[in-house]
């Protein structure tokens, strides 16, 4: 009888430990089938966030292409700023020829017109006088085209374009060309006076 109940015993633990074992097998088949889950999980997971990096990059190249395309519309957009302004430049120089051509054109015109005059008239006074309006226009004239030409030189320097010493001798030009002037206005005032009559 002792050595049934001894095998009765012994069957009976082995039995715990296999209804403990079995119990263990289950917990870790029931663990290993949470960690798939939880690994399928992680792959979908991963692969979303591959699908939004991707999407990332397609919108970061498409952000580069506008910037680049954004780029090259303010490089032309100055080139072409720079163009204008040259050509604003080459203008307003170009204006100031033309009206240095139209006073010189003008002098010109004169001074054919009061030589008629003088050999139509033929008097030896008209000649004196025609060479005293010759010296006042002539010195007019001049005055004239330094002025326009310091004013045209200004309207540039205004557009921000560096004229300082062009404008500096320009003005200096101006003064020695109204200096004259005045002088001349003055010899033919005093040239008009009233003179004592001949032979008295």
């Amino acid at each position: 009888m002792d050595g049934e109940k001894s095998l009765r015993l012994l069957y009976d633990e082995r039995e715990d430990e296999l209804a403990h074992l079995r119990y263990e097998a289950s917990r870790s088949m029931n663990y290993e089938s949470y960690l798939e889950e939880q690994l399928q999980k992680k792959t979908e997971d991963l692969e979303c966030l591959w699908v939004e990096v991707g999407q990332a990059k397609r919108e970061c190249n498409e952000l580069e292409a506008q910037m680049d395309a954004h780029i090259a519309v303010e490089k032309n957009a100055l080139a072409k700023t720079s163009k204008i302004a040259n050509l604003e430049s080459d203008l307003l120089k170009l204006k100031a020829e033309v009206v240095n051509a139209q006073a010189k054109a003008e002098e010109i015109r004169a001074k054919s017109e009061k030589i008629v005059v003088v050999y139509l008239k033929g008097p030896v006074d008209a000649r004196v006088k025609l060479s005293d309006d010759f010296d006042r226009e002539s010195k007019s004239n001049e005055y004239a085209r330094c002025k326009s030409w310091r004013e045209t030189l200004e309207d540039i320097y205004a557009r921000d374009f560096d004229l300082s010493e062009e404008i500096a001798q320009s003005r200096a030009d101006e003064y020695d060309a109204k200096f004259l002037l005045s002088n001349a206005e003055d010899n033919e005032e005093k040239a008009d006076g009233p003179q004592s009559p001949r032979g008295t």
